[in-house]
């Protein structure tokens, strides 16, 4: 009997360790989920692979709110599968926490600034253009050129809400919508909206690091043209410290 009670002890104390963790929540601040870094506190978040690289720092301005910058250079235009161009991005970061209790919480950011992108060189070559009747065939020369060309300038007003979850001592796990709009200027500038949704894990290799990995996917949507949406995806590795 004292065995069987024994055993049934240990039992139960394995099975209230990890229920225990999971009440406990996370490491107190997060960069991925709607928790901030922290009153006082400073994190640099860097994140690299599809569609480029990025390096944010933020600032805990109070336990609920902070604020700071984005860099961002990318391979690929804003992740749209269907354009290889690369750009660069420099915009503010504001983050709040509009609900929280210690397994969820409810955040959102928004990312105004500036972007550049660069098209390539637009460039025509000579074709020689035939016309049939039935008078006979007709000929002549011309060029054809490329549709893109040149440096694109635009404003980002991107936007989103983050839902996160902590569901261990050491792991973060979020929700997302975003909205990462942004307007663009001349030839081929247009109001550009995509509606991405995805998630992310935020993993803690100690009390000031972590590592992540964000995704995003859904439709780009081009006032300009009408009803056409390009699919576009993002995917992320990154590693976080954070200052005290």
């Amino acid at each position: 009997m004292r065995k069987v009670l024994q055993r049934c002890a240990v039992l139960g104390v394995l099975a209230f360790v990890p229920c225990h963790a999971m009440a406990a929540g996370g490491e107190g601040w997060s960069v991925i989920t709607g928790e901030t870094v922290g009153g006082g506190a400073t994190s640099v978040h860097v994140q690299a692979a599809f569609p480029g690289l990025s390096v944010s720092l933020l600032h805990g301005y109070s336990p609920g709110f902070d604020f700071g910058g984005v860099f961002t250079f990318n391979y690929n235009y804003e992740g749209d599968a269907r354009a290889s161009y690369p750009g660069i991005k420099l915009q503010g970061y504001l983050k709040g926490t509009i609900l929280k209790n210690p397994r969820y919480n409810l955040g959102f950011w928004l990312a105004p600034g500036m972007l550049t992108y660069f098209l390539g060189q637009s460039y025509c070559f000579p074709v020689i253009l035939g016309t049939h009747t039935v008078d006979g065939s007709f000929y002549s020369a011309g060029n054809v050129c490329n549709s893109s060309g040149g440096a694109q300038f635009g404003f980002a007003f991107p936007i989103g809400l983050v839902f996160g979850v902590s569901v261990r001592e050491n792991l973060n796990v979020a929700l997302n919508l975003d909205l990462p709009l942004f307007v663009s200027f001349g030839d081929y500038g247009t109001l550009t909206v995509p509606v991405l949704s995805g998630g992310g894990v935020e993993y803690f290799l100690g009390r000031s690091t972590a590592a992540t990995f964000n995704f995003r996917t859904g439709p780009m949507f081009f006032a300009k043209s009408g009803s056409r949406a390009d699919f576009t995806f993002q995917a992320l590795l990154g590693l976080a410290h954070r200052f005290r």
